[in-house]
């Protein structure tokens, strides 16, 4: 027989074990060390895209696009959950070229490959700067004395 366990409330005049936790700040906190970290990532990988020559070998490229766009494609999606309101140009502009970029592909010529590689770490680039210059526009405001105004002094009795 499973074991059952069953929740009730308890009055108000006995207090319970139960203690109220706020988990808000902290799921904030926890959410934006991944935000960071995943935009960390794919500066590193448009890093290493725009230091790999044109004439490095086809599957050192294919392989290295294809971590580039996996990056491209996560930081779209958190672009994309970004209010159009609060986006701004930038933020409009990197998903129109990111949609071009999709739809294109790389060019038929010898370069063309190499070339759509540059141009993702580029797209990549200028994303992680819209989403950082989002997240900085939306933190709170801390304003510790009084701007322009002398320090107060302590009160006396």
């Amino acid at each position: 027989m499973r074991e059952h366990t069953e929740h009730t409330k308890q009055p108000e005049s006995a207090p319970g074990p139960a203690v109220g936790t706020t988990l808000g700040p902290a799921i904030v906190q926890i959410a934006t060390a991944v935000e960071e970290h995943a935009e960390n990532e794919a500066e590193r990988a448009a890093s290493a895209a725009l230091a790999l020559p044109h004439t490095h070998g086809a599957v050192a490229i294919a392989s290295t696009t294809d971590r580039l766009l996996t990056r491209v494609e996560g930081l779209a999606a958190g672009i994309e959950y970004i209010p159009v309101c609060r986006r701004g140009a930038r933020g409009v502009g990197v998903l129109a070229r990111w949609e071009t970029l999709k739809a294109k592909g790389p060019a038929p010529d010898p370069l063309g490959n190499w070339s759509y590689l540059r141009d993702l770490a580029h797209l990549a680039r200028d994303m992680v700067r819209v989403l950082r210059d989002h997240r900085t526009a939306e933190r709170p405001k801390v304003s510790i004395g009084r701007p322009g105004m002398p320090p107060l002094t302590p009160s006396t009795p």
